[in-house]
């Protein structure tokens, strides 16, 4: 089984792509971004009939846990006093993942921290390019960690997270990113100050389906989420054990065919749409089972006007929210972005705490 090890690899510097503790440099323009990323994702899609929510689920697809540990107070560094302010940029052991941490960063402040899931056949950082999380780092004050999914055969980048997404070889499947993630968000709070109740992931396409995985297997430790045209477990009974209400913003286009927004059913499995997969974790948060309409945003830059709808689900517990943003007219890689609206999606997990 492959998942975390804390072991770490030959020293390395503390400044890989990210450059130094204060930015992360990767001189890419917007246009670079969008080609390579739809690049890295369309060419997986060719390598793999199946993966990208197009194909089944693989005979035999074994889900490596669906049990989460006895509920614990996550504790780290800034618990004991022991955070050093110089910390290093890259936690992971066998498999590292680069943080990024705020240039004015203190050990005497609790920083939400945020990790980033790649969509399948891209990496972390092009992910984060895409997204802008590492140039908000400063303006949103978080700690952000950006790992990287297994290689499968092909050499694409991939996320363990459901039976439609996206471990297609035998192989792939004994890969434990559960154990992993859970394992970075251990070694992120003992090696950086970081607030337990605001603990967030953010992931795309097969990022989203691990990172809605995590409020299923790993609610004592994840508090909210944000999934871009990611889904869930075709039965909710195997979202186990969901001892704790989560945060979720589900973000998806209506003209995705990738991963459709009404959900795909494929040979062996299949996966619900974005409504039902946001009224699922509403169900799982505790909220009120009829969602209100808010007000349309504007988020998609090459679609005129506010066309995003939103869906709020109210009276959740423990301060938690559940919404869907539905993104009309929107693709599976939406671009490009409204920057004020990926600062609402950051905002999401800097400024839901659960209580």
């Amino acid at each position: 089984m492959r998942g975390y090890d804390r072991q770490k690899p030959e020293p390395t510097k503390k400044s890989g792509y990210i450059g130094n503790r204060t930015t992360m440099a990767l001189h890419l323009n917007s246009n670079t971004v969008r080609k390579s990323f739809m690049h890295g994702m369309g060419l997986a899609c060719v390598l793999s009939l199946t993966a990208c929510g197009g194909g089944g689920g693989g005979g035999g697809f074994n889900l490596v846990t669906n049990t989460e540990p006895e509920p614990v107070k996550l504790t780290g560094c800034a618990d004991t006093d022991s955070c050093a302010s110089n910390p290093d940029l890259q936690i992971g052991g066998e498999r590292p993942a680069q943080a990024q941490i705020p240039s004015n960063y203190t050990t005497t402040t609790r920083y939400p921290l945020l990790i980033l899931l790649h969509g399948f056949g891209a990496s972390g950082a092009l992910q984060s390019a895409y997204l802008g999380l590492n140039t908000r780092v400063d303006q949103k004050q978080y700690v952000l960690v950006i790992p990287d999914g297994t290689e499968n055969i092909t050499g694409a980048r991939f996320w363990n997270a459901t039976p439609a997404c996206c471990a297609f070889q035998e192989e792939d499947r004994t890969v434990d990113d559960v154990a992993y993630i859970r394992g970075l968000i251990e070694e992120a709070a003992a090696t950086y100050s970081i607030d337990p109740e605001r603990i967030g992931l953010v992931g795309h396409s097969n990022g989203g389906f691990m990172a809605l995985r995590m409020a299923c297997e790993a609610s004592d430790l994840v508090t909210s989420v944000v999934s871009l045209a990611g889904s869930t477990f075709e039965d909710d009974s195997s979202c186990a054990p969901a001892t704790n209400p989560v945060s979720v913003l589900t973000m998806h286009g209506d003209l995705d065919l990738t991963i459709p927004y009404t959900g795909r059913q494929l040979e062996t499995t299949s996966y619900p749409g974005a409504l039902e997969t946001t009224r699922r974790f509403a169900a799982h948060a505790g909220c009120n089972s009829t969602p209100v309409t808010a007000p349309n945003l504007d988020v998609l830059g090459g679609v005129a006007g506010a066309e995003t709808e939103v869906l709020e689900y109210t009276g959740c517990d423990e301060n938690t929210d559940v919404t869907h943003w539905k993104l009309v007219d929107g693709p599976h890689i939406p671009f490009p972005w409204v920057g004020s609206a990926l600062d609402l999606m950051v905002d999401w997990i800097v400024d839901h705490r659960r209580s």
